[in-house]
């Protein structure tokens, strides 16, 4: 309930005056454990209730693997929009979160990095996927060089992206410490040796959740 609660306080301060970014949004849904409930039928009226929203585009719409929890990305034309999904997630029971996001191509380009949108794929197939979280503490760093890690972090995305690599990237929006959010397909083999590279001392934190893509879910095997 308290995560209710907070969802519907954050929705309604989003797209004030002075945000860098008041249009791009992640949205968090849980289904809570309720007798009877049939999670694949919830999710198709999801997708089709978001689908159906005006003024409100589905960047992307995945679901955590295991868990039951939906993860939109949704990019909110008009403030006046939320209510349609406030709305229905509240008649529904739902448990929801939100946080404001800002494009990784506009958060390099402040640091002095071009990184054309178009490099970032805007779709996923069917195949492995994840999200990874990386925050990056502050310590002790000067502005100098905690951006200067940030840069680099942005430099070494371009040369993956350019290998194949595809991947969509947002940061969430608040000041420190700076946070990116990575969606991305991997090799299951490969997740161990992500995970080992991201964790090396003097990096920055990450978390990685495995996820589903659900551009195309139907609910049938």
């Amino acid at each position: 309930m308290l995560l209710l609660v907070f969802g519907l306080i954050t929705l309604s301060v989003l797209g004030t005056k002075g945000d860098k970014d008041a249009l791009l949004y992640r949205v968090d849904i849980s289904l809570p454990p309720v007798e009877g409930r049939d999670e694949t039928a919830d999710i198709l009226s999801i997708k089709e209730t978001v689908k159906g929203l005006t003024d409100v585009d589905v960047l992307f719409f995945f679901k955590e693997l295991g868990n039951p929890k939906v993860v939109l990305v949704l990019d909110v034309e008009k403030a006046c929009s939320w209510p349609q999904l406030t709305g229905y997630l509240s008649s529904q029971g739902y448990v929801f979160s939100v946080e404001t996001l800002y494009h990784c191509s506009d958060y390099a380009q402040e640091l002095g990095v071009n990184i054309p949108k178009d490099m970032w794929a805007t779709s996923f197939g069917d195949g492995d996927l994840i999200i990874d979280v990386k925050t990056f503490p502050v310590k002790d760093l000067s502005t100098l060089e905690y951006n200067n890690k940030i840069k680099w972090t942005f430099e070494r995305d371009i040369d993956i992206l350019k290998s194949g690599q595809k991947g969509a990237c947002f940061r969430t929006l608040a000041d420190f410490p700076v946070q990116l959010m990575y969606f991305a397909p991997v090799k299951p083999s490969g997740i161990e040796a992500i995970e080992e590279f991201l964790h090396a001392p003097g990096n920055f934190e990450s978390e990685i959740t495995r996820i589903q893509n659900l551009e195309d879910y139907t609910g049938q095997c």
